[in-house]
């Protein structure tokens, strides 16, 4: 007896290293799979847009497949739109640091995209309002203007870097901006 259940112990280990790692482990999805994954996600959340609450796992779920499309296909023109997609959900379930670090990952790794200003001008915003770190944010907002100047989000960010440097919010500076052009 003894011998049976030492070689169905060893036929098992056999049979389950044979098939790859142990249970429970999932083979990575392909390209097309893990985009079409992505996007079922995503859209899953924007029909949940109007809702009270969104679903934080599968936000969560999101953000994890985008680090791991854009790890596995860096050089995938889908790799900075997904990771926006992700921070963009990230922040709207209050997940603030994942949000500045995903759009961190846009800007840098993927200057040239068309988002890339729009990532690290959210970037600021997200450490200014939704976080409280001024200090991160005044120098998110000083690389936004230094290497976009002219973007449409160039006045916004002066804005919000006045307020900083000042310590007014954003809407007393608006408020004294019209109270100017008045008199």
């Amino acid at each position: 007896m003894k011998n049976l259940i030492f070689f169905l112990a060893i036929a098992g280990s056999l049979l389950l290293t044979s098939c790859g790692a142990g249970p429970g482990a999932e083979e990575p999805l392909d390209r097309d799979h893990l985009s079409e994954l992505i996007q079922a996600l995503n859209g899953t959340l924007q029909e949940q847009k109007d809702q009270e609450r969104t679903d934080t796992a599968t936000a969560r779920d999101l953000a994890d497949r985008a680090e791991e499309f854009a790890q596995r296909f860096p050089q995938d023109t889908l790799a900075p739109k997904f990771l926006f997609q992700a921070a963009t959900a990230s922040r709207g379930i209050g997940d603030f640091n994942k949000a500045v670090e995903l759009w961190s990952k846009v800007a840098t790794e993927y200057n040239s995209h068309r988002k890339a200003p729009e990532a690290l001008f959210l970037q600021g915003f997200t450490l200014d309002e939704n976080l409280r770190d001024t200090t991160r944010a005044r120098r998110q907002y000083e690389a936004f203007l230094e290497q976009y100047p002219k973007h449409p989000l160039a006045n916004d960010a002066r804005v919000l870097l006045e307020a900083i440097r000042t310590g007014k919010s954003a809407g007393d500076l608006v408020e004294e901006f019209k109270q100017q052009q008045q008199e």
